[in-house]
């Protein structure tokens, strides 16, 4: 029978009997949510907690009573307060909340120096009625042993953010009950911290992760702190630990708390939270806007369209530019001379010490012209794209019809208008807004011949107007300063990472890296010298890839570079002594243009970026972030532990967790530790 039913027996047989109770009765709807007991026989203590809610109220004089047995007692009900508490415990309300007429939470401790039998927990409406609401009481038994799985409370330590303070702390140890409801249920009491030392060792186990009771070796220094003692669950040591004390890994002391039979003096350990700075706080990486080296390309002995050649000249704000004649693009020599026309540019720019990108507009109707200028390109660009500045980064074509160039020049050459594949997906000239879903009037951002085709621009052009149409009124390419130590890692038609300027970062075998994940695009890379050939990258090697689940970050150490997320685990594994990082770029440069169009009568503008095509729908488009900016923040995307790496580790809402270090729980997880700090009161979160 539940304690419900039972309490409404309890109400029926009284409302039936032959004698009058001496209070009324009424159905109250009471009934326990928690009736918990334990004795700890090292202690000789009986706790108890309890929670009774009722729904018409508890009177004033409403009890908790406890009954048990032991072989040399027999305790009848008898109510808690009666009885000598061994432990402090305070008045409080249930789930938190103030005391309230209907809820009566608590707990009490005793002094028992024998098992107890047949532990019951029971609320009497009145002392002086029969009327009494009883529940199955969860009772446990926890014998004597080991200090830190035997007692009911343990003391450990923790430290603030600098490794300079310490604060101690007591945590409750129930079989049913956490710390934090113990606490909240009033239980309260004193332990006090002294002979405080410290040094370095190893004490925590895996079965003991506080390290309670483990002894303090015997050559740690004694510190002159004095004796510290509360009955909060917590308190700093205001004193400030010696400098010589910087390279401890942890404070030992003697911890004294009171139990059922006086006091109980162990050894209770503060150990360093692990030592963590970026890796490397922020990677420059110089960009600017190249030099435009300008070329109108079409045929002079006739024109095709004039409405088509001046959309070319305004896009590429090219104005009255000289046009290099195509008329002979098929006879023997062109491709030759205009090779020595673009490298006569680029040298007769090069002393100004700036990168350059050719911008070419062709205007042609035969795609042989289109050819001839991809094979003068193919001399030109490869060989200047890696080298150091001032270079020539590469070019940005702007042709009558989309034309797909060959492996050779695709990777240095930006070719617009798009040329769709059979998905439907730009390889090439992928114009990609500033704002999303653009809406332009009776237009949008797709449909507005930016950098269209030839026959498109003109229907476009037919239907409704030049300006409609639009104007570019900025043209800016954006690419990164190479120096000349730069070195670089080509990923066939995917981008080149870059080794800018010797950035590299310094590990010792016991260091430790976290890898976060955030907001920022997965841009970097990392080299060792396993990877570079100043160590050979072996079968050993590869076999343990393999086992530790690494099989892809191995695949790509073998072209000479690795996914900076993997370091952590490349770290673990091969203990090198020192990662070379660099920067993956898709595409050698990128063009930025402010676009104004007319719709309806009003001036919209608005901007845009087009980078080097997608290679297939999954690829990510990181934007302009790597483009507008010189410094690229890796201060909390990349942690490096140099000390104290294997120690317990805060999380960001302040809990402390003793069996999980910065090595074994963050190499991918994002560390924000919140620590405690001098002033912040008694109660931590401690679960």
């Amino acid at each position: 029978m539940n304690g419900a039913l039972r309490w409404a027996a309890a109400l029926l047989l009284a409302a039936l009997g032959p004698s009058c109770t001496k209070v009324p009765i009424q159905d109250i709807g009471a009934f326990f949510s928690l009736a918990d007991a334990t004795w700890f026989e090292s202690e000789q203590t009986l706790f108890v907690f309890y929670e009774v809610h009722a729904e018409q109220g508890l009177n004033d004089l409403s009890a908790i009573e406890i009954r048990y047995e032991t072989d040399g007692e027999r305790r009848d009900w008898t109510p808690l307060s009666a009885l000598p508490s061994v432990h402090d415990h305070v008045p409080v309300g249930c789930n938190g909340q103030a005391p309230s007429p209907t809820d009566r939470c608590g707990s009490w401790s005793l002094r028992v120096e024998q098992e107890p039998r047949d532990v019951a927990i029971r609320l009497r409406y009145h002392p002086d009625g029969e009327l009494a609401l009883q529940n199955e009481t969860v009772y446990n038994v926890v014998r004597a042993g080991a200090p830190h799985v035997s007692r009911s409370a343990l003391v450990y330590g923790v430290f603030d953010e600098a490794n300079e303070h310490v604060q101690w702390r007591l945590r409750r140890q129930f079989p049913t009950l956490r710390n934090e409801r113990v606490t909240a249920l009033g239980l309260r009491r004193t332990f006090l911290v002294d002979e405080e030392r410290y040094g370095s060792a190893s004490p925590a186990t895996a079965g003991n992760p506080y390290a309670y009771g483990v002894p303090c070796p015997d050559d740690f220094v004694p510190l002159d702190f004095g004796p510290l003692q509360t009955t909060e669950r917590a308190a700093f040591d205001y004193q400030t630990l010696p400098v010589e004390a910087s390279d401890a890994s942890l404070v030992c002391a003697r911890a004294t708390v009171a139990d059922g039979t006086g006091t109980f003096t162990t050894t209770a350990v503060a150990q360093k939270n692990a030592e963590v700075r970026p890796a490397f706080p922020v990677l420059r990486s110089p960009i600017h806007e190249a030099t435009r080296l300008p070329f109108f390309l079409g045929p002079c002995r006739r024109e095709i369209s004039a409405v088509h050649d001046d959309m070319l000249r305004q896009r590429l704000m090219m104005g009255d530019v000289e046009r290099t004649c195509t008329d002979t693009w098929a006879q023997p020599g062109f491709v030759e001379g205009l090779v020595v026309t673009l490298r006569d540019a680029v040298e007769a720019q090069r002393p100004l010490g700036n990168d350059m990108v050719l911008t070419i507009a062709l205007s042609e109707d035969d795609p042989g012209t289109s050819l001839a200028l991809e094979q003068a390109l193919a001399q030109v660009l490869p060989d200047e794209r890696l080298r150091g500045s001032p270079r020539l980064v590469g070019a940005f074509v702007l042709d009558s019809e989309a034309w797909a160039p060959g492996p050779t020049v695709s990777p240095v050459a930006l070719w617009c208008p798009a040329v769709a594949t059979a998905g439907g997906v730009a390889s090439s000239c992928a114009v990609q807004p500033d704002v999303p879903d653009i809406a332009l009037g009776p237009f949008s951002f797709g449909t507005i011949p930016i950098l269209p085709t030839r026959e498109d621009y003109v229907d476009f052009v037919q239907t409704y107007s030049e300006a409609q149409a639009g104007q570019v009124r900025s043209l800016s390419l954006l690419t990164p300063e190479f120096s000349a130590t730069a070195s670089h890692v080509a990923l066939d038609d995917y981008g080149v990472a870059t080794f800018l300027n010797g950035e590299h970062i310094s590990a010792a075998p016991s260091d430790a890296f976290s890898y976060c994940t955030g907001d920022a695009p997965p841009i970097f890379v990392f080299r060792a010298p396993s990877m570079t050939g100043l160590e050979p990258f072996d079968e050993g090697m590869i076999a343990a890839c393999d086992d530790a689940g690494l099989p892809d970050a191995c695949s790509a150490a073998q072209l000479g570079l690795v996914p900076l997320e993997f370091l952590p685990d490349w770290h673990a594994l091969f203990a090198e002594d020192e990662y070379d990082l660099g920067v993956f770029w898709e595409f050698p440069f990128l063009v930025r243009m402010e676009y104004e169009v007319v719709t309806a009568g009003s001036l919209s503008a608005f901007g845009f970026s087009v980078p080097f095509g997608f290679h297939d729908t999954g690829e990510s488009y990181y934007g302009t972030a790597i483009w507008t900016q010189s410094e690229l923040p890796l201060d909390t995307t990349l942690l490096q532990c140099t000390r104290f790496c294997d120690h317990p580790t805060f999380d960001s809402a302040g809990v402390y967790h003793p069996q999980v270090s910065f090595r074994s729980g963050y190499a991918h997880n994002c560390y924000v530790p919140a620590y405690p700090a001098l002033g912040d009161g008694g109660f931590p979160r401690d679960p």
